[in-house]
């Protein structure tokens, strides 16, 4: 059986027998639960491009992005869990992997917008968080999957990585971090911006 249809029988269980739920949550960790490095990565200013240059233009630009970006993630160990819009989500089995690719992403993306005209260039956020995650193969589910969403999607700026607090304490080059706190969907979050 697939796992994400797995988890659903779990959790149609789950629901069915709310006296069962300790003995349900054992099984689903048992099965799926993985401490992973997360990477979440979106594409800065979709609105404004697709408003000045339409969907199709935007759309290639995407495709052009995952060329870049996919390669990298594998290259450095990665495992590309999907890829949604404009984002790429993925999983490392270290943050310095994780970091590794992003700081690769962000050079090939600024090498490629030096010799691109200005309408197509390519900017992105990434958030990256580490911890205990559920792994379907092909999604996933945890709160450092949720907190680095928030980092990478939410809160970066065009051309930023940012790390949440777990994936600091597990990142070798903490001297090149500045901590950061900020409020984002009733939630007070410290985390860490990645000097590039």
């Amino acid at each position: 059986m697939e796992k994400s249809q797995l988890l659903k029988t779990f959790l149609k269980e789950r629901i069915e027998h709310p006296e069962k739920a300790a003995e349900i949550d054992k099984k689903i960790h048992k099965q799926f639960k993985v401490k992973k490095a997360v990477y979440i990565q979106d594409m800065s200013g979709f609105s404004k491009l697709v408003i000045k240059y339409g969907i199709i233009h935007y759309l290639a630009m995407i495709q052009q992005m995952q060329d870049i970006v996919l390669p990298s993630v594998l290259k450095n160990k990665g495992k590309i869990m999907k890829t949604e819009a404009d984002n790429v989500y993925a999983t490392f089995n270290s943050v310095n992997d994780a970091v590794k690719s992003a700081k690769e992403v962000m050079q090939k993306l600024h090498g490629m917008n030096e010799v691109l005209p200005d309408e197509r260039d390519i900017h992105v956020s990434i958030g990256i968080g580490f911890g205990e995650i559920l792994d379907l193969d092909h999604d996933f589910f945890g709160n450092e999957v949720n907190l680095a969403s928030k980092l990478g999607e939410d809160i970066a700026e065009r051309n930023q990585i940012l790390l949440t607090e777990e994936a600091y304490k597990k990142y070798s080059k903490k001297q090149n971090c500045k901590k950061v706190s900020a409020s984002v969907s009733g939630i007070s979050l410290s985390y860490y911006e990645l000097k590039l």
